[in-house]
């Protein structure tokens, strides 16, 4: 029996005003598997990728607390090695197989330093989860040079830096992954924090260009490099938020979770978290009112923001 008089046999057990709301929705589902299928070879390089998680060796940033902390003791679980870096204490009893160096990561040399010293004591980092972030939760008239310089420091140049620690053992071997903790905040800025969210705008770009560059510039296709951008977490960092009553209220764990399943996957994905997040996205070429409206809808979000303060 060739396809066509299959298709036709099932065609002919429906009526024909269902198979045309029917055919268009086959013809979105297709569309969206080839566009997943295609974005999946994209962001891997076409080439596959192998981890041996009693080897590997994962550095996660800004794992004292919060998304970082979860981040850690979820990675933890299968005997990996984890080392943690932030320049706050742990939060938590880390297990035999975590261990903790303190570091700023907005000091460049003070990360070497740290750097030299957890690789000769644990190993070479293998996969790097960049999750050190800050948010003080200011408007730009109220925030301070201190502020302002923190934000961008941790979130930016704190970014930068882990990555150029790290990355050239990556690029050497052929073998990694780094993934980037932006935010939905990157898509569609917020009254309240407009340093934070200029912060993870640039976080999106600084993961667009290290792709494209392990690609052309480090011919390094199997290093892997994810992102995700979560809507409000509840964290102390931004304690106080009001979140909108269609987005599910996300906690570190959830964050983690996804995390743990990207990087034991071992292939790059850039997902917003929860998707519904992603109606954000359209905010960069949807007309100015819309994107106006969107913001006059979330304007009272940050209202009440009351972060914790780890570097003052």
């Amino acid at each position: 029996m060739t396809l066509k008089t299959l298709i036709s046999q099932y065609m002919s057990l429906l009526p024909t005003k269902y198979w045309k709301i029917l055919a268009p929705l086959g013809v979105l589902l297709l569309t969206h598997r080839i566009n997943q299928r295609l974005s999946r070879r994209a962001l891997n390089n076409a080439t596959p990728a192998k981890f041996d998680w009693e080897e590997e060796i994962i550095l996660v940033t800004g794992g004292a607390g919060g998304i970082g902390a979860a981040t850690v003791k979820k990675l933890a679980e299968r005997g990996t090695t984890v080392a943690v870096l932030d320049i706050l204490p742990l939060t938590y009893e880390a297990p035999k197989n975590v261990h903790y160096y303190k570091c700023d990561l907005t000091n460049r040399e003070g990360l070497a330093t740290v750097a030299e010293t957890l690789t000769r004591e644990v190993g070479t980092p293998t996969c790097v989860v960049v999750s050190a972030g800050i948010c003080r939760g200011k408007t730009i008239l109220d925030a301070s040079q201190r502020d302002i310089e923190v934000t961008f420091g941790v979130n930016n140049l704190g970014l930068i830096w882990t990555i150029q620690t790290f990355l050239p053992a990556m690029v050497t071997k052929n073998h990694g992954h780094i993934l980037i903790i932006a935010s939905q905040a990157a898509y569609l800025s917020t009254a309240g924090i407009v340093d934070y969210a200029a912060t993870k705008a640039a976080t999106l770009a600084i993961y667009e260009g290290i792709q494209t560059e392990l690609r052309h510039n480090y011919k390094a296709p199997a290093v892997r490099l994810s992102c995700i951008s979560p809507s409000a977490v509840q964290t102390n960092m931004f304690r106080g938020i009001k979140v909108p009553s269609f987005l599910p209220a996300l906690t570190p764990g959830d964050i983690a979770s996804v995390i743990a399943e990207i990087i034991w996957s071992g292939r790059a994905q850039n997902r917003m978290i929860p998707p519904s997040a992603g109606l954000s996205q359209p905010a960069r070429v949807v007309p100015e009112w819309m994107r106006v409206a969107l913001q006059d809808y979330a304007k009272d979000a940050m209202s009440s923001l009351s972060p914790h303060q780890p570097m003052q």
